[in-house]
């Protein structure tokens, strides 16, 4: 968690000697496997600096961070806001609420995720760190095997992509403000359900 003395860009600095002990393409993995490892957690506040206060976060300050990260490491990197169905990328388990489960299986939950765009030497690629590794036992999508190379796997398969900006915030916000009002408490519903039971699963330590 962040020292609350310093400034955002000490922060990261900070972050990256904890976390990234190599340069080049093994360093983009490291930034990305501790930034991955980050429980998910949707609230109120989706800054990075969130995320690292609290050491967890949803999709959109986890990206940020992730992109603030490696352009301190000298990588190009953006965050690409992409329509699509969240409740599609979430698997079912006996453990979740009720509620929780009649929306997976409902599905309809449009939301405006967030990811990282990398300009790799090959080109474009699409880093999603939205599941820890620990989801996998509950049959989350999850990016276990990644090695630099090409795209990472998507918490949601099927999106929409929006133009790059570097607000993303705002964007995000603008985004969500244009939703139909049932559909953004649908979505509000959802994500508050989801973020409960998944603190639930969080392993000790973290």
């Amino acid at each position: 968690m962040m020292d609350q003395s310093l400034s955002y860009d000490e922060a990261i600095d900070a972050f990256i000697a904890t976390n990234v002990p190599e340069e080049g393409n093994a360093g983009v993995v490291a930034a990305y496997r501790a930034v991955q490892a980050m429980p998910y957690y949707s609230g109120p506040d989706r800054t990075p600096q969130a995320a690292l206060r609290d050491g967890r976060g949803a999709c959109t300050a986890k990206h940020l961070l992730l992109r603030d990260v490696l352009r301190r490491m000298g990588q190009v990197a953006d965050v690409e806001i992409v329509e699509g169905d969240f409740a599609s990328g979430i698997p079912l388990h006996g453990s979740m609420p009720d509620e929780l489960q009649d929306i997976i299986r409902d599905a309809d939950v449009t939301d405006f995720h967030c990811r990282v765009r990398l300009e790799g030497p090959d080109g474009p690629q699409n880093l999603d760190a939205t599941w820890p590794l620990y989801l996998a036992a509950y049959g989350f999508p999850v990016e276990d095997r990644w090695d630099g190379q090409g795209d990472t796997r998507q918490a949601i398969a099927k999106v929409i992509p929006q133009p790059l900006v570097d607000d993303v915030l705002c964007e995000k916000a603008r985004l969500l403000k244009g939703l139909e009002e049932a559909r953004t408490d649908r979505r509000a519903r959802f994500l508050a359900l989801l973020s409960n039971w998944l603190n639930g699963l969080v392993p000790s330590g973290q």
